[in-house]
């Protein structure tokens, strides 16, 4: 294959790999079907940039693992729509004002470490209402920011929890509590003590 070939099939790749991702906001909305033939698209456009000698750790075919593996997570969620609107409400009580989405996503991923930390299977609403433990009230209102991050906290968690291996977790499961302090939320890994976190984990929400 002449090197005009090959540009000309990377690019046309390229723009097909595009395509697939451009669809990723409507697949949230996708029913069973949908979604399984959004995987199949993905994974046939993966497979051809592994024929053109892509690398496995390019952002292309990084992109299109995470797409694959959300498809997987709407198909099988851990929560439900109710529980995304909670969330979002409580990272409002919680973190309103933190500009760092990495520290106001570590909120969210603060209760999912408390529903995979309880000895018998709870849900996200179950650790949100537990009385005295977070600043949250029905009357909280709905930032669209928030609802967006809420939603991709709870995908990432549902992902991490079918195997993928490289979800965005920006929090370790063992850190379940946290104090604002200064304007910023202090997370640990114990009630008492413990160390406090240092954001030092790979995000997907920095640039």
């Amino acid at each position: 294959m002449t090197l005009k070939c090959i540009l000309a099939a990377l690019i046309a790749v390229a723009l097909l790999v595009a395509y697939v991702l451009s669809g990723a906001s409507a697949a949230r909305a996708a029913g069973p079907e949908e979604l399984l033939v959004r995987q199949e698209e993905v994974h046939a456009a993966a497979e051809l940039l592994r024929e053109l000698g892509v690398s496995e750790d390019s952002d292309g075919i990084k992109a299109l693992q995470e797409e694959w593996w959300r498809c997987q997570a709407r198909l099988y969620p851990r929560y439900t729509e109710e529980e995304v609107v909670m969330l979002a409400k409580l990272m409002w009580g919680e973190a309103r004002g933190i500009e760092s989405k990495t520290e106001v996503a570590c909120v969210g991923w603060a209760v999912c470490n408390r529903v995979d930390d309880q000895p018998e299977p709870v849900t996200v609403r179950y650790v949100i209402t537990v009385p005295n433990r977070f600043c949250y009230s029905e009357s909280f209102p709905v930032r669209e920011d928030l609802l967006w991050l809420a939603r991709d906290v709870l995908e990432r968690w549902t992902m991490e929890s079918l195997g993928c291996p490289c979800a965005g977790r920006v929090l370790p499961s063992d850190y379940r509590w946290f104090v604002g302090r200064d304007g910023r939320n202090r997370f640990r890994n114990a009630y008492k003590g413990g160390e406090q976190w240092d954001y030092s984990l790979p995000s997907p929400y920095e640039s």
